[in-house]
Order: C-alpha cells, then sequence, then structure tokens
C-alpha cells in the first residue's frame, strides 16, 4: 500500500481525510510526505520518503484533490526514477504498491523541519528544472539523517515496515 502523509495545509486545501491515529506501513520505500510550497509565482510539491527524505519536486499545477495529488506522486516518481540507479527501488518497492493508497500524517516537527530545509534551500537554486531541483536537493546533508544526505540514504532502504 503507498502511503502519502500530506502536510495539514495541502490536506484542508485538498480537502484530503488524514486520520489522527496513524495507520500502520508495511513499506517503507512506498511511504512519502507531500508538501506544497510557492516560488516565483508558481506552487510546487514536494514529495519526501518519509525514512530517507528523499526529495522529488514538481509543479503542482491541476492538483486540486486527492486523486490527481496520488497521480501527480506517481508521475513524479516514475519520471525521476527512470533511468537511475534508483529504478530498481521504484519498480520492486513501489510499483506494486500504486494500486491502494493510504493517508497518514506527517509523523512529527523534525521531518517537517526536514522538509521546510529542502524548501529553503529549492528557492535558493529554483532555476534548475525539477528533475534537476530534486537531485541536488537529494545530495544535502540533512540533520534528521545523522548528517547523510538522502541520495546516500534512500537507495539502502528496503520494503519493509517503518521501525
Amino acid at each position: 500500500m503507498l502511503t502519502f502523509r500530506p502536510s495539514k495545509t495541502l490536506a484542508r486545501r485538498l480537502q484530503i481525510a488524514v486520520p489522527v491515529t496513524p495507520p500502520p506501513v508495511a513499506n517503507r520505500v512506498a511511504d512519502w510526505c507531500v508538501h506544497e510550497f510557492r516560488d516565483r509565482g508558481c506552487r510546487y510539491l514536494i514529495f519526501c520518503n518519509t525514512a530517507s527524505l528523499y526529495p522529488l519536486v514538481t509543479s503542482a499545477r491541476v492538483v486540486d484533490d486527492e486523486s490527481t495529488l496520488i497521480k501527480r506522486g506517481i508521475e513524479t516518481m516514475r519520471r525521476n526514477f527512470a533511468g537511475t540507479e534508483l529504478e530498481f527501488q521504484f519498480q520492486r518497492w513501489i510499483v506494486p504498491e500504486v494500486s491502494e493508497v493510504q493517508w497518514a500524517p506527517i509523523p512529527g516537527r523534525a521531518v517537517l523541519g526536514s522538509i521546510n530545509e529542502l524548501i529553503c534551500l529549492a528557492h535558493a537554486d529554483s532555476a534548475k528544472s525539477p528533475v534537476e531541483l530534486s537531485s541536488w536537493l537529494a545530495q544535502a546533508p540533512l540533520k534528521v539523517l545523522g548528517y547523510e544526505s538522502p541520495d546516500r540514504v534512500f537507495p539502502k532502504l528496503r520494503g519493509g515496515p517503518t521501525a
């Protein structure tokens, strides 16, 4: 099951009912937080793997309900991982999960704070395409990961339960 964890602001805007009590997550690779931000008058979404904070940036254009958010998330993962060493992670651990989606809250302030750090970095180099920006952000060391970068942590994940 694919898990999306929208920020409270995004969930409210898209009218997504996020349960207060987080449901169990069976697959850490298919567990993604999502937050919205603006840059230069455009809306963007940043999907971050919950365990590794691997970021994927995409346009939020025409994302106006939970269905379009799900489609945009899967499409963004497919586009960013295609032809890279992470394509295996996508094919092995995420593709089998896309038939069913569950909503969950973002697990805590440390994760949300790290996503906000990535958004601040995105503002600093927003001239890049979303795919280039995602790759660049993935190289940023984050305190919550013990100063490792998401691009080093994400490939080590397997589809087991979140600890």
